[in-house]
């Protein structure tokens, strides 16, 4: 196929959603996470899982962290890079008092260079719209949980959201590209230099 006639281009995204780390420490029975993958209106999923569930996980020597190691791959085919696909990380946890709780919510962006890529992003969580509906979730233990969470991926439906930090997520992914270059977008990383001193 001629360059001229090339008019789709795929991206292959592989790694794994690494582990959660909670700086207060974790005092749940057993967590888990599930995760969606949100993509504009001209992409396409080709292969893979663009949702799923983890295993039952607790901490271990780490008392602050989780580690889940829960697989992704999945395969996209797009005319243009507009809706880049992003993933949303949620964080559930089973605890003896009040069941099964919401920890948290995180929002990454699939990597858009070559090579592989680790990053960490914050986990927040809803909080109640009163005093009162604040002081029953303390009491509770039950914060407040949003109907959709793929409303995190749209600024223009989140922006009244208010929410709290509360730990954060690490993801360590790799991308793959097609015929991306030849649509004409450069997506090889930055080349940094090293200025030596001559002197």
């Amino acid at each position: 196929m001629k360059d001229s006639e090339i008019t789709k281009f795929l991206v292959s995204f592989t790694g794994q959603i690494e582990y959660v780390t909670l700086p207060d420490g974790v005092f749940d029975d057993q967590s888990y996470i599930q995760y969606e993958t949100v993509w504009g209106p001209d992409w396409a999923p080709m292969s893979g899982l663009t949702s799923g569930t983890s295993q039952m996980a607790r901490s271990g020597v780490d008392p602050e962290r989780i580690i889940f190691n829960l697989p992704l791959d999945m395969v996209f085919s797009s005319t243009n890079v507009s809706g880049w696909p992003q993933i949303i990380v949620t964080l559930r946890a089973q605890n003896t008092i009040v069941g099964d709780v919401l920890r948290g919510y995180s929002l990454f962006l699939m990597p858009p260079t070559t090579g592989l890529n680790l990053t960490s992003a914050p986990l927040v969580r809803p909080q109640a719209a009163t005093l009162l509906g604040e002081w029953l979730a303390w009491l509770t233990g039950r914060y407040p949980e949003l109907a959709d969470p793929k409303m995190l991926a749209s600024g223009k439906d989140n922006y009244l959201l208010k929410t709290e930090s509360y730990g954060s997520v690490t993801v360590s992914l790799s991308m793959v590209s097609k015929d991306l270059r030849k649509l004409g977008y450069d997506n090889q990383p930055p080349i940094y230099k090293t200025v030596s001193d001559s002197s």
